[in-house]
Protein backbone atom coordinates (compact mmCIF):
# COMPACT_ATOMS: atom_id res chain seq x y z
CA UNK A 1 0.00 0.00 0.00
CA UNK A 2 1.06 3.59 0.56
CA UNK A 3 1.20 5.89 3.59
CA UNK A 4 -2.16 7.58 2.96
CA UNK A 5 -4.06 4.34 2.43
CA UNK A 6 -2.25 2.81 5.41
CA UNK A 7 -3.41 5.73 7.56
CA UNK A 8 -7.01 5.47 6.32
CA UNK A 9 -7.07 1.70 6.89
CA UNK A 10 -5.70 2.21 10.41
CA UNK A 11 -8.32 4.91 11.00
CA UNK A 12 -11.02 2.40 10.04
CA UNK A 13 -9.66 -0.13 12.55
CA UNK A 14 -9.65 2.54 15.23
CA UNK A 15 -13.10 3.81 14.31
CA UNK A 16 -14.36 0.24 14.65
CA UNK A 17 -13.15 0.25 18.27
CA UNK A 18 -14.83 3.60 18.90
CA UNK A 19 -18.07 2.35 17.36
CA UNK A 20 -17.98 -0.80 19.51
CA UNK A 21 -17.60 1.40 22.59
CA UNK A 22 -20.49 3.61 21.47
CA UNK A 23 -22.63 0.56 20.76
CA UNK A 24 -21.99 -0.77 24.27
CA UNK A 25 -23.00 2.57 25.74
CA UNK A 26 -26.09 2.62 23.52
CA UNK A 27 -26.99 -0.89 24.71
CA UNK A 28 -26.86 0.34 28.32
CA UNK A 29 -29.01 3.30 27.34
CA UNK A 30 -31.48 0.98 25.57
CA UNK A 31 -31.69 -1.23 28.67
CA UNK A 32 -32.80 1.80 30.69
CA UNK A 33 -29.48 2.26 32.48
CA UNK A 34 -27.66 5.56 32.57
CA UNK A 35 -24.46 5.27 30.52
CA UNK A 36 -21.58 7.66 30.88
CA UNK A 37 -23.04 10.56 28.88
CA UNK A 38 -19.91 12.64 29.21
CA UNK A 39 -17.90 9.79 27.71
CA UNK A 40 -20.45 9.59 24.91
CA UNK A 41 -20.12 13.35 24.29
CA UNK A 42 -16.35 13.02 24.25
CA UNK A 43 -16.63 10.15 21.79
CA UNK A 44 -18.82 12.27 19.52
CA UNK A 45 -16.42 15.19 19.78
CA UNK A 46 -13.65 12.86 18.64
CA UNK A 47 -15.72 11.75 15.65
CA UNK A 48 -16.50 15.35 14.77
CA UNK A 49 -12.94 16.57 15.20
CA UNK A 50 -10.96 13.74 13.68
CA UNK A 51 -13.28 11.78 11.39
CA UNK A 52 -15.12 14.81 10.02
CA UNK A 53 -12.12 17.16 9.83
CA UNK A 54 -9.20 14.87 8.89
CA UNK A 55 -10.27 11.37 7.88
CA UNK A 56 -13.21 12.14 5.58
CA UNK A 57 -11.52 15.10 3.82
CA UNK A 58 -8.53 12.82 3.10
CA UNK A 59 -10.86 10.26 1.54
CA UNK A 60 -12.65 12.96 -0.44
CA UNK A 61 -9.33 13.95 -2.04
CA UNK A 62 -8.89 10.39 -3.27
CA UNK A 63 -12.46 10.12 -4.49
CA UNK A 64 -12.24 13.45 -6.32
CA UNK A 65 -9.03 12.36 -8.01
CA UNK A 66 -10.64 9.12 -9.15
CA UNK A 67 -13.68 10.96 -10.48
CA UNK A 68 -11.46 13.35 -12.43
CA UNK A 69 -9.83 10.50 -14.33
CA UNK A 70 -11.03 10.09 -17.94
CA UNK A 71 -13.59 7.35 -18.29
CA UNK A 72 -14.19 7.07 -14.55
CA UNK A 73 -17.76 7.66 -13.45
CA UNK A 74 -18.18 5.72 -10.26
CA UNK A 75 -21.46 6.55 -8.58
CA UNK A 76 -20.21 4.87 -5.41
CA UNK A 77 -17.58 7.61 -5.00
CA UNK A 78 -20.18 10.37 -5.25
CA UNK A 79 -22.37 8.50 -2.79
CA UNK A 80 -19.49 8.17 -0.32
CA UNK A 81 -18.68 11.88 -0.55
CA UNK A 82 -22.34 12.72 0.07
CA UNK A 83 -22.34 10.32 3.02
CA UNK A 84 -19.44 12.25 4.56
CA UNK A 85 -21.71 15.29 4.73
CA UNK A 86 -24.61 13.22 6.09
CA UNK A 87 -22.39 11.60 8.72
CA UNK A 88 -21.21 15.00 9.91
CA UNK A 89 -24.85 16.05 10.34
CA UNK A 90 -25.72 12.83 12.19
CA UNK A 91 -22.69 13.34 14.45
CA UNK A 92 -23.71 16.90 15.30
CA UNK A 93 -27.36 16.02 15.91
CA UNK A 94 -26.55 13.08 18.18
CA UNK A 95 -23.92 15.07 20.10
CA UNK A 96 -26.42 17.89 20.65
CA UNK A 97 -28.93 15.39 22.04
CA UNK A 98 -26.32 13.90 24.37
CA UNK A 99 -25.28 17.35 25.56
CA UNK A 100 -28.96 18.10 26.18
CA UNK A 101 -29.16 15.05 28.44
CA UNK A 102 -26.01 16.13 30.28
CA UNK A 103 -27.59 19.58 30.79
CA UNK A 104 -30.76 17.92 32.09
CA UNK A 105 -32.99 18.70 29.13
CA UNK A 106 -35.95 16.38 28.83
CA UNK A 107 -35.56 14.39 25.61
CA UNK A 108 -37.50 11.30 24.51
CA UNK A 109 -35.23 8.30 25.12
CA UNK A 110 -36.42 6.51 22.02
CA UNK A 111 -35.50 9.50 19.82
CA UNK A 112 -31.99 9.67 21.26
CA UNK A 113 -31.56 5.93 20.83
CA UNK A 114 -32.75 6.10 17.21
CA UNK A 115 -30.21 8.85 16.53
CA UNK A 116 -27.37 6.79 18.01
CA UNK A 117 -28.38 3.59 16.22
CA UNK A 118 -28.79 5.45 12.90
CA UNK A 119 -25.32 6.91 13.31
CA UNK A 120 -23.76 3.51 14.06
CA UNK A 121 -25.52 1.84 11.13
CA UNK A 122 -24.56 4.66 8.75
CA UNK A 123 -20.91 4.56 9.86
CA UNK A 124 -20.70 0.78 9.48
CA UNK A 125 -22.32 0.77 6.04
CA UNK A 126 -20.15 3.67 4.93
CA UNK A 127 -16.88 2.07 6.04
CA UNK A 128 -17.86 -1.26 4.48
CA UNK A 129 -18.51 0.44 1.13
CA UNK A 130 -15.17 2.23 1.29
CA UNK A 131 -13.26 -0.91 2.29
CA UNK A 132 -14.93 -3.16 -0.27
CA UNK A 133 -15.26 -0.84 -3.27
CA UNK A 134 -13.62 2.57 -3.07
CA UNK A 135 -10.25 1.68 -1.53
CA UNK A 136 -9.61 -1.27 -3.90
CA UNK A 137 -10.53 0.96 -6.85
CA UNK A 138 -8.09 3.63 -5.66
CA UNK A 139 -5.34 1.05 -5.17
CA UNK A 140 -5.92 -0.21 -8.70
CA UNK A 141 -6.12 3.13 -10.54
CA UNK A 142 -3.77 5.50 -8.73
CA UNK A 143 -0.02 5.47 -9.23
CA UNK A 144 2.82 6.36 -6.88
CA UNK A 145 3.02 9.98 -8.08
CA UNK A 146 -0.70 10.51 -7.54
CA UNK A 147 -0.52 8.97 -4.07
CA UNK A 148 2.38 11.28 -3.20
CA UNK A 149 0.36 14.32 -4.33
CA UNK A 150 -2.69 13.17 -2.38
CA UNK A 151 -0.65 12.55 0.76
CA UNK A 152 0.84 16.03 0.51
CA UNK A 153 -2.62 17.58 0.09
CA UNK A 154 -4.39 15.54 2.79
CA UNK A 155 -4.97 16.97 6.27
CA UNK A 156 -2.16 15.70 8.46
CA UNK A 157 -3.37 16.23 12.01
CA UNK A 158 -2.47 13.54 14.50
CA UNK A 159 -5.29 11.36 15.77
CA UNK A 160 -5.98 12.98 19.18
CA UNK A 161 -6.84 9.67 20.85
CA UNK A 162 -4.84 6.95 19.11
CA UNK A 163 -1.98 9.02 17.74
CA UNK A 164 -0.54 11.51 20.12
CA UNK A 165 -3.20 11.30 22.80
CA UNK A 166 -4.45 14.55 24.25
CA UNK A 167 -4.63 13.58 27.94
CA UNK A 168 -6.92 16.45 28.86
CA UNK A 169 -9.34 16.72 25.99
CA UNK A 170 -10.14 13.05 25.42
CA UNK A 171 -9.13 11.66 28.81
CA UNK A 172 -12.24 9.53 29.41
CA UNK A 173 -12.38 8.15 25.86
CA UNK A 174 -8.68 7.31 25.84
CA UNK A 175 -8.91 5.66 29.25
CA UNK A 176 -11.95 3.58 28.32
CA UNK A 177 -10.49 2.41 25.02
CA UNK A 178 -7.21 1.57 26.71
CA UNK A 179 -9.01 -0.44 29.40
CA UNK A 180 -11.04 -2.33 26.80
CA UNK A 181 -8.02 -3.24 24.69
CA UNK A 182 -6.34 -4.73 27.78
CA UNK A 183 -9.29 -7.04 28.45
Amino acid sequence: MNPLMDRLAEDHRRLTLVMALLEGLMDRFSDGAEPDYELMCELMEYLMDYADQVHHPSEDLIFERLLSMPGQDHEVLRRLMHQHESLAQLNRRFKESLEGIVHEEVLPRDEVEIQGRQLLAALRDHMRLEDEQAFPLAAELLGDDEWAELLAAAPSAQDPVFGQADPERFRALYGQLRAETRE
